[in-house]
């Protein structure tokens, strides 16, 4: 597919160099406002912080700092060094205004209004250009998210004024060398993806609310800061801007001392502990958060689309019972139909010509997998991946499986599957990455249709569909009713085939048996070889040497 030349600018996954390496023009100035947000709870160093906000280089009129004060005894009191346009909101736990970093930043997200939004957390001293370091890539990456530099000091003895004036002058640099300070394990991550270019956005977690950024107008696209997150805020937002289409950026200019040690580092297990239960629930990646198989959870791996009318819907029965029998179990299935039309005063049941369609609701009534839909909602979000199945296909038992080693193993954009023979070529069967789709949004136009910018973001392929086991349910034979004489031919042929996966696996330890004593008896023998090797030597030398003398 030809580019587009609207599209010459869009990254592709997450490669943003290829668009803007941080490099700004000559005589380059920002024109986008920032709006700092700083939760603070009985913080010791909230007035380090502010002071530091208040000595940065960037545009004043640009910069708005709001302080949320989270019930902290005594109230938060904004001090001599802070920026101009600093405001302070107090939340009242005690009038239901909730409590909590997370609910506190989602309020002060809430009362901002800057193109930026910069969480910056009450216990960080920002280097003199770090806001402008932040937020010039939003002026040439429109989904920027940036991740700034933190050194963890972990003593200290600063003032305010101390620090305004030594921000300000670059003199707090000189404290301390942050290449010597504890290594955040982000480093490592972004050694080994190239500084994220080649993570396709995977690494979302490296994004942490001490010192990070996005675009307002990728953050209200989300559901935004979750308030009944207690740990672990800034990872899930971090989730929900991917799946929004941002693009992460770790900015190491963009330095900072976090005053205090880091929280892994005394609590990590504990920390990892509680949080990995909320994760898994909000968050299908990483895959090894849901240990647990076969089993519901708040955000679904895949959402499956299937559309249904009054012609369709005996064969929807079929095609969703196989989608729920797949062995990746980790999906939710919409099933889109009329189903406000459905007739439910009197009438004569059997000659209802919607009939299959109150079976279909009934069949499904209890299964809380299916939701039944009047629209098509076309956005799934936050589930990660939309899978949309044609009525009259039927997937084999691995198919989902198949599909997703291929998409999410290789990390695809939209991938279509050719219809199996016979059936019509408008039939296709086709998943969609959520963040691809978000960031195309975008980009889609009047002269950019979505296909091309879908292709732009993340590209568009076709597969075969020979390995996914599909079938046409138009032509298929029924699913044949088991009677008590099938059952024990059928429960008789699983005893045949227990016995024989016996026999294969007593034939496997008797191989291993004799494979182990094989071995035993080879090690006997080079030991016995190495100490005639020896003794020869031994002796040879003795020779040798007596020959000399």
């Amino acid at each position: 597919m030809t580019l587009n030349p609207a599209l010459s600018d869009v990254v592709f996954k997450n490669q943003w160099r290829d668009v803007f390496d941080g490099t700004v023009p000559d005589g380059w100035e920002p024109t986008l406002k920032v709006s700092v947000v700083t939760a603070a709870f009985n913080s010791k160093t909230l007035d380090l912080t502010l002071a530091s906000l208040a000595a940065q280089d960037y545009p004043e009129e640009l910069l708005e700092v709001i302080v949320i004060d989270d019930g902290s005894e005594p109230a938060v009191e904004i001090g001599k060094y802070a920026p101009k346009n600093t405001r302070l909101i107090r939340v009242h736990e005690e009038l239901g205004e909730g409590w909590g970093r997370s609910n506190a930043l989602r309020i002060g997200i809430e009362a901002s209004d800057g193109d930026i939004i910069y969480w910056v957390d009450s216990d960080m001293i920002l280097f003199s250009d770090n806001v402008r370091e932040h937020a010039k890539w939003a002026h040439f990456i429109p989904e920027a998210a940036t991740i700034g530099h933190k050194g963890f000091v972990e003593e200290w003895d600063f003032t305010p004024e101390q620090v305004f004036e030594e921000v300000r002058s670059g003199e707090i640099r000189k404290h301390h060398d942050l290449e010597t300070l504890h290594r955040h394990w982000s480093l490592d991550i972004y050694e080994e993806t190239d500084d994220l270019n080649a993570s396709g956005g995977r690494n979302y977690s490296t994004h942490m609310g001490a010192c990070a950024t996005v675009t307002r107008s990728v953050y209200e696209q989300t559901f935004g800061q979750r308030p009944e997150l207690k740990l672990g805020d800034d990872t899930e937002i971090a989730y929900q801007i991917w799946q929004r289409g941002a693009v992460f950026i770790p900015v190491q200019s963009a330095q900072t001392y976090h005053l205090g040690r880091a929280t892994v580092q005394d609590k990590g297990r504990e920390v990892a502990h509680f949080n990995d239960v909320h994760f898994a629930q909000r968050m299908p990646i990483p895959r090894y958060r849901r240990a647990a198989t076969n089993r519901q959870w708040e955000v679904p791996f895949v959402t499956a689309v299937v559309k249904v009318d009054v012609d369709t819907a005996e064969m929807a029965r079929r095609c969703v019972d196989m989608l729920l029998n797949q062995t990746e179990s980790d999906l939710q299935v919409l099933l889109v139909g009329p189903w406000s039309t459905l007739e439910t005063g009197r009438r004569r049941v059997l000659a209802d010509a919607a009939v299959e369609l109150h079976l279909l609701q009934e069949w499904y009534r209890c299964e809380g997998r299916v939701t039944m839909v009047e629209d098509d909602v076309d956005d799934v979000f936050p589930s990660p991946y939309r899978l949309d199945v044609p009525v009259t296909l039927g997937l084999g038992p691995s198919a989902l499986n198949e599909i997703m080693r291929d998409v999410y193993g290789n990390d695809l954009g939209v991938v279509n599957y050719f219809p199996p023979e016979g059936v019509e070529q408008s039939e296709v069967l086709t998943i969609r990455p959520t963040h691809a789709y978000s960031r195309a949004l975008r980009y889609a136009s009047e002269t950019v249709s979505p296909i091309e910018a879908l292709d732009a973001v993340w590209g568009v392929e076709w597969r075969s569909s020979k390995e996914l086991g599909l079938i046409d349910l138009r032509t298929a034979e029924p699913v044949k009713k088991i009677t008590r004489g099938d059952s024990d031919l059928a429960m008789a042929d699983l005893r045949e085939q227990l016995a024989l996966a016996r026999q294969r696996i007593e034939n496997v330890r008797n191989r291993a048996h004799a494979n182990r004593k094989r071995a035993e008896i080879a090690e006997a023998r080079a030991e016995a070889l190495g100490i005639k090797r020896r003794v020869r030597n031994k002796v040879g030398r003795v020779a040798r040497g007596l020959r000399r003398s």
